[in-house]
């Protein structure tokens, strides 16, 4: 029973790896695909599915079909994926159980979702725990849309074919290339933008949640929500620099040198031009629309934590009519400037006397020696502060979000319009005269004030952990400041910077502005200089001669190294910043934001742990950095092949790339999640052909339910190369077979028929995975047969009628597999006729259907010959006369009468009994003498090629048929004369019961009985008379003969009996020789009714 994988594995298969890279159109067959057909199917050539109607209907993976969570309704569930149209095996139906409908899985999920103890906790060693159930649909479809598009992209590359020489052909090709390549960007920038939403709106979904209950469920709920957030700011991150270029994501990835940052501009050239001027010419884009890439990555990255801390501000004010408890915004009635002080003030008859400007933040107090500022916000009334603080609070978060109108608004709006004056100042005069003209001398001032308040709202040198939410008025405008001025180190010591976000985005701001004054003040110099050569009285409008001159105060950039800016946040002495970037989400928007080795290191750390990994709550981690890994081996394949686990990690020897290694690991999660079934096939399709059949095979070796089986076989004929499913089947059912894995029992999983244990039961069901589509029919012949040459050897046949070791042969044959197999599958062979790869051939086909036949031949006879034994073991060849029993004083005429009526009945009961044991003993004899009889031998090829005869598993077959052969066909030989001899006692038993009840006058009963048996078509004289006793099936010596003959059957070397007889060769002669004693018993009239 052995098998060799070589036949129908990885080596047999090599003539079609070739066609991974043939990715064609689809075929108009929804059954099968063209040989080059496309492994990701786009919107036209998506798995067909059946409407009520049964017409085909067509899903098209259009944005607008996507629902609010991003998932395509076409793509949700597996049974939504699922081919109805396809028809089950044979004798098989099996309803797929209620808990995987749709809206059942839907409503698990959120059972589990509202569990405390769902497994979701907020972080452990650095990976995220959590069970983001609903994200995983959306990341499948945003992958696979990716992958549509990327081969779309691979076909317009394969046909542009660019001719020398012919300038309008290179023109034309150009532009299809140029347009391929747009086409490649858009569909990067979609499946990153994508997994954005996804998680943001995981985040905002989980959010919701929070508030809810206590204890680990709302532990568990702000964690996930923390983390799909933080991944969902990740994916954006490589969204904006994903549309910078390649190079401006993957940032000096490859070793090489990070470019300076240069401007486009030399503003010492342009005197004339405004500061707006100058800046717009200088940050703006070359003539080829190109921009200097550090300056492009920083102004990118800017936009993109400007984003982020809009989406938070915009979130807290969706909160705040959700119950919260802190309202990020004032009252909506205030329109004056802290009633409650002034009001206060009035009551009590006090003014400022002079010593407190109620407009100013801070001040020193008049005739007070000491330098420490008073913090004015102190006098205000606790509403006034409150509210004032809770103005600010919403002023500074609109400034992080890069959104400073609203600000103005705002302050504007609550009475404080002097506030949004003193914040405006920072727009560089343009020519037509808006902006400030002393723009540098106020940012100047706006410093100094911002250090005059740190003063008061720093927390010091020591660490921190900042828990509060509301914080003093001052603190927040203190923080407005910073951002205004520049002013990275008091920012990063203000308590208002409470997250790891809004340090990078005063870092990365901070960095912007100073890069902005150092163009203004080469430009301002340049202008100092010519007026001072040219001693004129009239310098150009908006020179400042003195806002420069030793600002030793003036902070200092990194000339746009990223790397270097971020460093900062390490001396602050808040914990939520400093360590912010322990998160493995924001490490990794650490590291795109440093490019260079940085990407690489944290790549192969998040992989190193991952796959490292042993408990299944870190999937979610595992699954992004897997899409991350995806995405850099699609579009960037040369830096993925550098990727490497760390040695101390390894991989147990495998040779495998590391986006292997993830993809693997991922789909060995997929594949332990019931509700994620139906995405594997598709990450399995990005693997080598050595693990697709691997994996892919063990995975379906798991699936046990019969609509499961047609979505996940549908799927691996949709995504992989044209034959590699059926060298998966042939994998799967073979593994299903011959293993003795100890049985469980499965989701889905029927129970097994009554009589067949559950591990023969899952055995025999194996074999439905052949039988879902004709062309793998030769496969579950070949599949169907190993099982039954197994159960007939480790089983072997009783010959006693109760025996129902031979009942799961019979169902497989009877119920589970279609009526037709052996010969559709031969049919199949004829058309492949040797031209499809590991196709079984035509002469080996056949031996298979005849060896089918064959088993198939025999399970039958076994039923024959049970029946034949429960009909002769329960009918009677021996019954009273009632009028003999009865007796009477009839006379002589009347018992002439009645003695003729009962021997006419007698008569007439025996034929009926005889009738039903020669029927049954005729077919069972016919039977067993079928198998015997059988030409060219019973389970005996006969057209085979030496190469076949070669294989191991050939030899195997040939073993295990020999081994059959010479178990079985003498059990054979005895049961036949085991029929044919009990049915002739039988018999005898009738004649002998006849003569004893009616005597003399019995003879003429029983040839009248035997007469009517006969099919000779011979008259009714003495000579006949002995002919009847041997040739009607009523007679005793009719059935001996029979037996005798078997003698004779035996003998014929073409039936290959003898052989297989050995030492039951004596046994059998000894039968032979009893039957011969009898025919001549029964043969003779005179013997048989002299008793």
């Amino acid at each position: 029973m052995a098998s060799n994988d070589d036949d129908y594995g990885l080596k047999a298969y090599q003539d079609i790896q070739a066609q991974l890279g043939l990715w064609g159109e689809a075929s108009p067959s929804p059954r099968r695909k063209s040989p080059s057909a496309s492994r990701y199917n786009d919107s036209l050539n998506t798995p067909a599915t059946f409407g009520s109607d049964g017409q085909e209907t067509d899903h098209f993976m259009d944005e607008d079909d996507a629902d609010a969570t991003g998932r395509y309704p076409n793509l949700r569930s597996p049974e939504e994926k699922m081919i109805n149209n396809s028809e089950g095996p044979v004798g098989v139906q099996t309803p797929l159980r209620a808990e995987n409908d749709d809206d059942a899985m839907e409503h698990e999920n959120d059972n589990d979702n509202d569990d405390d103890d769902d497994g979701m906790n907020t972080a452990h060693n650095n990976i995220i725990f959590g069970d983001d159930s609903d994200s995983y649909g959306p990341y499948h479809n945003a992958l696979l849309t990716f992958l549509q598009s990327r081969e779309r992209l691979s076909k317009a590359y394969s046909a542009v074919q660019v001719e020398d020489g012919d300038d309008d052909v290179m023109q034309e090709e150009n532009e299809e290339l140029a347009e391929a390549n747009a086409a490649g960007e858009e569909a990067e920038m979609k499946f990153l933008s994508s997994l954005a939403e996804i998680c943001l709106l995981r985040g905002s979904q989980d959010g919701g949640k929070v508030g809810r209950g206590g204890g680990s469920a709302a532990a568990a709920a702000a964690g996930l929500c923390e983390a799909s957030k933080n991944e969902g700011n990740f994916w954006d991150l490589m969204t904006a620099l994903r549309e910078g270029g390649t190079d401006s994501l993957f940032y000096c990835v490859d070793g090489e040198s990070p470019p300076d940052l240069s401007l486009n501009n030399d503003p010492a050239t342009m005197l004339a031009m405004s500061p707006a001027e100058v800046l717009e010419a200088c940050f703006g884009e070359d003539e080829d629309g190109n921009t200097s890439l550090p300056l492009q990555r920083l102004n990118a990255a800017l936009s993109w934590i400007e984003a982020c801390l809009g989406r938070n501000f915009d979130e807290k004010i969706t909160n705040e009519y959700k119950n919260s408890n802190d309202p990020i915004l004032p009252p909506p009635g205030r329109r004056t400037m802290w009633p409650a002080t002034v009001e206060a003030m009035k009551r009590k008859g006090q003014t400022s006397r002079g010593k407190i400007h109620l407009d100013a933040p801070l001040q020193h107090i008049f005739g007070d020696r000491s330098t420490s500022p008073v913090n004015v916000s102190s006098f205000l009334e606790s509403e006034d502060e409150v509210n004032d603080a809770r103005l600010l609070r919403a002023c500074f978060m609109l400034f992080q979000a890069g959104r400073i109108d609203e600000a103005l608004k705002l302050v504007s709006d609550c009475g404080q319009a002097w506030r949004a004056a003193s914040w405006i100042g920072g727009e560089p005069l343009s020519s037509d005269g808006s902006g400030n003209p002393t723009r540098s001398l106020w940012k100047k001032q706006c410093r100094e004030i911002s250090k005059q308040m740190a003063r008061v709202t720093q927390v010091g040198n020591s660490p921190q952990a900042n828990t509060r939410s509301l914080h003093s008025s001052i603190a927040y405008e203190a923080a407005i400041l910073c951002l205004l001025s520049d002013d990275v180190h008091n920012a990063l010591n203000n308590p208002v910077f409470q997250t790891w976000e809004s340090g990078v985005h005063a870092v990365l701001h901070a960095e912007r502005g100073i890069i902005v004054d150092e163009v203004l003040k080469a430009h301002n110099n340049t202008r100092i200089e010519a007026a001072e050569e040219s001693q004129t009285h009239f310098p150009y409008v908006g020179t400042e001669f003195d806002a420069f001159d030793n600002n030793e105060t003036a902070p200092e950039g990194c000339d746009g190294d990223l790397g270097a800016a971020l460093e900062q946040l390490d001396s602050s002495p808040l914990d939520d910043i400093r360590e912010g970037s322990g998160d493995p989400f924001r490490n990794g928007m650490s590291s795109f934001l440093v490019g260079q080795n940085a990407v690489k290191e944290y790549i192969e750390e998040c992989a190193a742990l991952s796959i490292a990994a042993q408990n299944e709550d870190e999937a979610c981690f595992l699954r992004f950095i897997a899409h991350l890994v995806i995405y850099i081996d699609s579009v960037l394949p040369d830096f993925s092949s550098q990727l490497s686990l760390p040695q101390d990690v390894g991989s147990d020897g495998n040779d495998d790339s590391l986006c292997e290694l993830l993809l693997l690991k991922y789909i060995s999660y997929l594949s332990t999640r019931r509700d994620l079934w139906s995405h594997v096939a598709m990450y399995c399709s990005l693997l080598s052909v050595d693990n697709i059949l691997e994996t892919y095979s063990s995975f379906l070796i798991n699936i046990h339910s019969d609509q499961e089986r047609k979505m996940t076989l549908q799927q691996a004929r949709d995504f992989f190369p044209e034959g590699l499913d059926c060298c998966i089947l042939r994998n799967v059912v073979r593994e299903m077979i011959i293993s003795d894995i100890p049985w469980q029992h499965a989701p889905g999983e029927e129970g097994a028929p009554a009589g067949v244990n559950s591990a023969d039961a899952r055995k025999m069901r194996s074999i439905h995975w052949l039988c879902y589509y004709p062309e793998h029919w030769p496969d579950a012949l070949v599949c169907s047969n190993l099982l039954l040459r197994i159960f007939l050897l480790t089983e072997g046949v009783g010959t006693e009628p109760s025996d129902s070791n031979l009942l799961a042969c019979k169902i497989l044959c009877d119920k589970m597999l279609p009526d037709d197999l052996a010969d559709v599958a031969v049919m199949q062979c004829e058309q492949n006729d040797g031209n499809v790869p590991m196709s079984i051939s035509l002469p080996m086909a056949q031996n298979l259907r005849k060896e089918y036949i064959s088993i198939e031949m025999f399970l039958n006879a076994h039923t024959m010959y049970a029946q034949f034994l429960d009909v002769i073991a329960n009918t009677s060849p021996s019954h009273s006369s009632k009028s003999k029993m009865a007796g009477g004083t009839q006379n002589e005429f009347e018992k002439g009468i009645a003695d003729k009526m009962e021997r006419n009945a007698f008569r007439q009961k025996k034929s009926g009994l005889c009738k039903i044991i020669a029927k049954a003993a005729t077919r069972a004899s016919d039977a067993l003498m079928e198998i015997i009889s059988f030409s060219g031998g019973w389970l005996i090829d006969e057209n085979v090629s030496l190469s076949e005869e070669d294989t191991e598993e050939a030899q195997s077959r040939t073993h295990e048929m020999n081994a059959i052969r010479s178990t079985f066909l003498p059990k054979v030989v005895f049961m036949l004369h085991e029929v044919l001899d009990k049915t002739a006692s039988w018999l005898e038993q009738v004649v002998y019961d006849t003569l004893i009840q009616f005597g003399s006058g019995s003879e003429d009963m029983l040839l009248a009985l035997f007469s009517t048996f006969d099919e000779s078509d011979v008259s009714n004289d003495d000579d006949v008379t002995m002919d009847v006793l041997t040739t009607s099936l009523a007679a005793p010596g009719y059935w001996h003969s029979k037996a005798l003959s078997l003698a004779s059957v035996i003998g014929n070397d073409a039936n290959m009996i003898n052989q297989v007889l050995g030492s039951d060769m004596e046994r059998f002669q000894t039968s032979i020789a009893e039957s011969h004693v009898k025919l001549g018993r029964c043969s003779n009239r005179d013997s048989l009714f002299d008793r």
